[in-house]
Order: structure tokens, then sequence, then C-alpha cells
């Protein structure tokens, strides 16, 4: 026995902890948690313990709600109780209020699940003569779920209709009056009026649990109906939709229930579905969806975890059918999941984004989903992971850490749907949260309020993007050339070096985002193979200035992999080693001014001393603003990146001109014209063996025409 102070937040009791005690509030107020729907609020004078018969189990949560004092009694029978009553006169009026107001709440609870109850077993039956009347316009056969018609609602429980919930009501109805009349007169009325309501809560718990059994048992053996009747109502309404768009009515047709929809197609069970679906209505209601609270931390852990999962599933299943609904198009492709959380302006937007979307002829350029379907199909390899290890060497790694047995690593080496479901909770999980440009605050199920401009002028087509790479591709002409070489036996040619361009994939990630990142600038070991970029598919920022910064890193990394370990050893020459020397030899060159060193120290500072990211932001003015002819980087860092990462011609010519290019012009152009001379001669021999130019040849005489 004693006084307690509980912090808001703390749990006083668990569920299925003992009774041992009975705890008066005497200030602030407890939750009661009694499964993930009821939750009921004990205030000052509620007494914790009194609703159980002492050595029975809590069925509830005791949560503080705010910082509480308390008093402790031992409790091992009635009699303990009436005496605690007994020992505080002063506020036994108030501790009569609280009881029956919970006790009341109780029974509200028992009814409103009793309601439910009944409810659930009317709207599955009539979910069943609708599934009926779908298959009859679609034309199909349904399948037989009888037992659906012989759902029976429990009983109403007696206590509903009789005395008990009656009185219970009433006092709470008649509280100003029995506290000042009633409750004061004598004490004995108010032990009797709490045991009578702690004698009803007894009674409340085991129907509550029973009914609560009742209904979770049924959606358990209802789930398969609902999965089958949602997919067919799926298609009906797509169908629906699509004679709404031919008609021309111009209306989009509104979203329903589209992450009921999305578990459907998914065939995910309530295990996981359930719980998705009140995380996202918490998250709905969350004031701040940014919070970096432990509690917020988790509830979008668990959305993101639960999110990708469910994709994983809708994927596969959409490997095996040509009919897939609107709301499962618009989740793989923009993360969508819930029309309430996305809101309405946003959901009509994406459903119509989805609609008329249009894949990439050349297959560069494509959302996640249809990046996926390349691996499943096997016509592309999976992403390195984050440790930048390929398919084979993950594979191995896992061997190695004891995750996989040689066996089952040999039987997935070539199992294209081992490397998608790799790909998705490898690059596509780790890519998502990186460019959707908080990390902190990172959820993928896209959200009303993450939108900062309208998505119509923010969705990265494949047209927009095409067009911001083929300007940036214009500038520096030879971004994505890379050496390489062939072989002619017949021509007794052992080697032949030439150079190639090779386009990345962009891979849209299914987010509203602000990034855009090189994920990895091969695949494999092979240097003339595509880099993977990745970018939000609705996206915030300026897309070419994304696209820009991605380009630099390219150009940074895929120097790195051509030079090896002699990437910053300036005695081989190269984009890298050159501007390795400059940064950290900059104080001694004579060529900066005292404050273009300061610049440069500046930049250094500014960036953590990182080379590469000091070289992607003077990249982006020198294609930005240095090849408009406005001057923005020093004499040392234009002429590194004018050597390495040329203009294209009509940028030259314009650029001919001007003083601070004029010589690099001139000096770049003597090189050409002696290589274009040299392979002239060289090709003149070729064409008198054969009468026409090898491939190989031909691409480096495109080249040199750039």
């Amino acid at each position: 026995m004693g006084k307690l102070e509980i912090s808001k937040g703390q749990f006083l009791h668990r569920k299925g902890d003992t009774v041992k005690d009975i705890t008066i509030i005497l200030k602030g107020s407890f939750t009661l948690c009694y499964g993930d729907e009821v939750q009921l609020t004990a205030g000052n004078g509620a007494i914790i313990g009194a609703f159980h018969p002492s050595g029975g189990e809590y069925e509830y949560d005791y949560k503080a709600a705010e910082d509480c004092i308390l008093f402790t009694y031992d409790y091992n029978d009635e009699d303990d109780l009436a005496a605690a009553i007994a020992a505080t006169p002063s506020i036994a009026p108030v501790m009569v209020s609280a009881s029956i107001n919970l006790a009341t709440d109780l029974i509200n609870t028992l009814d409103d699940f009793y309601n439910k109850a009944q409810n659930l077993c009317d709207s599955m039956k009539s979910d069943y003569s609708d599934y009926k009347n779908i298959c009859a316009t679609l034309m199909i056969q349904p399948q037989k779920f009888d037992y659906v018609n012989d759902l029976t609602a429990p009983d109403k429980p007696a206590m509903l209709t009789g005395w008990q919930a009656a009185l219970c009501r009433t006092c709470q109805e008649k509280n100003e009056l029995l506290r000042k009349e009633c409750y004061p007169a004598d004490i004995h009325f108010c032990i009797g009026a709490i045991m009578l309501a702690a004698r009803l809560a007894q009674e409340v718990h085991p129907q509550i649990d029973f009914i609560t059994a009742f209904i979770q048992n049924t959606h358990a053996a209802t789930d398969e109906f609902t999965a089958e009747y949602r997919a067919q109502k799926a298609k009906l309404d797509e169908a629906h939709r699509q004679e709404a768009l031919e008609a021309g009515s111009g209306n989009i047709p509104k979203i329903t229930n589209a992450l009921q929809t999305i578990l459907a197609f998914a065939g995910i069970g309530r295990d996981i579905g359930d719980p998705l679906a009140k995380d996202i209505r918490l998250f709905m209601k969350a004031p701040d969806k940014t919070e970096k609270s432990a509690e917020m931390r988790r509830l979008r852990g668990d959305i993101t975890k639960n999110f990708f999962t469910i994709y994983e599933a809708a994927f596969f299943k959409s490997l095996e059918t040509d009919s897939i609904p609107a709301e499962v198009k618009m989740f793989f492709l923009f993360g969508f999941i819930d029309e309430e959380l996305a809101g309405e302006e946003n959901t009509a937007a994406i459903y119509k984004a989805a609609l008329l979307w249009e894949d990439d002829p050349e297959d560069l350029i494509m959302p996640a989903y249809n990046w996926l379907k390349k691996i499943a199909l096997g016509q592309a390899p999976p992403s390195k992971d984050e440790f930048d290890n390929d398919w084979p060497d993950h594979l191995k790694e896992e061997v190695r850490q004891g995750n996989l047995k040689q066996p089952e690593a040999d039987v997935m080496l070539n199992d294209p749907k081992a490397m998608a479901r790799f790909e998705i909770h490898n690059m596509i999980a780790n890519a998502n949260k990186m460019t959707y440009g908080s990390i902190f605050s990172y959820i993928p199920a896209f959200y009303a309020q993450a939108v900062s401009r309208p998505l119509e002028t923010c969705l990265s087509t494949v047209e927009r993007v095409r067009t911001a790479l083929n300007h940036i591709r214009e500038i520096d002409f030879g971004c994505f050339y890379r050496p390489a070489f062939a072989t002619y036996p017949e021509l007794k040619i052992n080697r032949y070096d030439y150079n190639r361009e090779v386009l990345p994939y962009i891979i849209l990630m299914p987010n509203y985002g602000s990034r855009g990142l090189m994920w990895q600038e091969i695949e494999g070991r092979k240097r003339t193979t595509p880099a993977h970029m990745v970018l939000s598919i609705f996206h915030s920022a300026d897309l070419e200035t994304t696209l820009i910064r991605m380009c630099a890193q390219f150009r940074w990394e895929m120097c790195k992999r051509i030079q090896g370990v002699h990437y910053s050893d300036v005695t081989e020459p190269s984009l890298t080693a050159e501007y390795c020397n400059y940064l950290q030899f900059y104080k001694k060159n004579s060529t900066l001014s005292a404050d273009m060193k300061e610049r440069v120290k500046s930049a250094l500072k500014r960036h953590g001393n990182s080379y590469s990211k000091v070289f992607a932001a003077e990249y982006e003015q020198f294609v930005k603003n240095e090849s408009e002819g406005l001057p923005r980087l020093n004499k040392v860092s234009r002429e590194i990146l004018f050597k390495y990462c040329t203009f294209g011609r009509s940028y030259r010519d314009t650029l001919s001109i001007n003083p601070q290019y004029k010589p690099l012009i001139d000096r770049w152009n003597i090189a050409h014209d002696e290589k274009q001379r040299t392979f002239e001669l060289f090709t003149r021999r070729i064409l008198g063996q054969i009468p026409e130019l090898p491939e190989e040849m031909k691409l480096e005489e495109e080249y040199l025409k750039l």
C-alpha cells in the first residue's frame, strides 16, 4: 500500500498480468487498450483492478495517457475493495462516477462488437449475392462459397437489453444529481454502486472475448471468398472505368477501397493486410507525418516492411495474368496504396497517369515495375547490392555467412524469380528510400502531405527524361562513351580500340521524391554494359539538374572503374587523376589567384573534403553555365573538364570566339584533326581488303564526327 507516480507513456499493467492490488487514480488518466480496436479511458477516481477478481488476469494494457499520481491497496477479496473505498470517503463519489462511466463504456463496447458481428454476417451474405451478379456480368462461372450464406451472428447478450445496461446508462445520465444528493449521503451507497459496476464488468469481459473471437474466426474462414470477390469486383470496376473513358465523359472514375483491391490481387492474408490497414489509419491521423519520435519511426518502419511484402506478392501475381486492376497499376508505378491517404485530387491524377503511361520504345527509361519484369523474364541481371556485389558475388557472400547452403545458391544463380525477389528487397527498397529525399521520414506509401507541386508538372515521363538526358548529351557528348576493343583475325588485327556509347538504364522509383542517383556504373565486370540510374517517378526538383548530377557521378565512377588502382595517379592522366591532383595541391598552384584558392578551400569544406562531390558540383556549373558562355569555374578546373568532358560540336562552335575557351578549343581541334587523319588513313587500308567497314569502325567514325 502506498503512493505511486507514473510518467506519461509508461505501462502500469499489461494484458495477462495477475491482479494483486487495486489502484486509485488520484490525478491523471490511463488508456485501456483491448486488442487493436478498443481504447477506453480511466480518469480521476477510477479504481484499476476493481473490475477483475483478485488473482485473475488483467484484460487490458493500462498505459498512462498523462503523468499520473496513484494510491495502491492490497487486494485479496471484495472486502479489501470495500475497505479501500471506505478509507477515502472524500473522493468516494468521484470513484463511483468513474466506475459507472467505465462500466457503461464496456457495455457500449460490447454493443458495438455485437453490431459489428451482425453487420459482418449481413455484409458477407450481401457480398456473396453481389459476387454472383458480378460473375454473371463478366460471363464467368462463379465459385461456390455456400458456407457464406450459413453465417449466423451470435445471440445478443441479455445484459444489452436487460436492466444492467439501462441502469448504467441512467446512472451516467443522472450523474450530477447522484453525486450531489445520493453518493455523499452514505459511504455504503458508494461501496454498493462500485461493487455492482465491478460485477457487471466481470460479466462483460468474457462476452467481449467471445464476440471478438467470432469476428476474427469469421474473417479467417471467409478469406478465400473475400479475395475472390474483390478480384472479380476489381475487374468489373476496371471495365466500367474503361467504358466511362471511352464514352468521352471526361470524368475520372472514382477509386474506392484501393488497399483491399491491392491485397486481394496480391493474395495477402489478414496477418499482413490488417496490420497495414491499421498502420495506414494511424499514419493518416498523425498531425506531423515526418515526426522523428520512436512511435512514428516504428509506424513508418512497419508500413515500409509490409509495403514491400505486398509489392513482391503482387508483382509475381501480375506475371501470371494480363488483367491488372487500375489500383494495382497505380501501386506498382507510383506507390499508391490508399485513396484517402493520397487525397481525392492526387488519386485522380495518379489514375490518369497510370492509364496514360507510355513505355519507352528503346526500353531504357522505365518504372521500377517494368525493370523487375525484365529481370524476372531473364532480360537483365539484377543490380548490385549495397556492398557493390553483383548477383553471383552476393550469393557467394550469403553462403560464406551461412545464410544459404551451396546447393541452394547454385539453384538461385540462374533463377530469374530469385533475382527479381532480390532486386525488390535490395535495389528497389533502398533506392526508393534514397530518392525519396529524406531517409528519416521515408515511407514508400504515397501520401498527400508529401506533395509540394502538382503531380502533372513533376511526373517523370519517358519523354521528359529522354529530352533532359539528350540535352546533357549534346553538351557533354562523350558522357556515355567508353573505350572498347575488337579483334579481326581475318585482317590480322589483334586489337582495335574504339569508343562506344552505352546509354544507361534509368529506373523510375515509385515515390514522390527529390533525388536521383547513379546506382552502378556497369553490370558485373564487363565495361560495355549499361549503368543503372534511379530517379523518383514524381520528381519535385528540377529534372535536368538532377540528371546532370547523376551524370557527374557516372563520369567519376566510370573513370575510377577504367583506371582501377591508378585512378588518382597523375602520371597516368585521367579525369579523376587530374582532378584529385588539382584539389590536393591547389595551394601550390601558381595558376590560381589567392581568391580562387580560397574558393577551392570553401568548396572542399562545404562538400566534406570529398573530391568526387566537388567535381560533381563543378561539373554541374560546367554543363549549366560554362556551356552557355557564363564563367563560373577557375582556369584549372575549366581546362580539366573541357579536356575530358568536351562540349559537343554546336557548343564548341559557339564558344570558339570566347577568349576563355578559344585556346582550349584550338588545342582540342588540333589533337582531334590528327585523330581523324589517322583514322582515315587506317580505314582506306581496311577498305582495300574488304568492301565495308566493320561495325566497330563505323561507331568510331560516328564518334569522331561529334
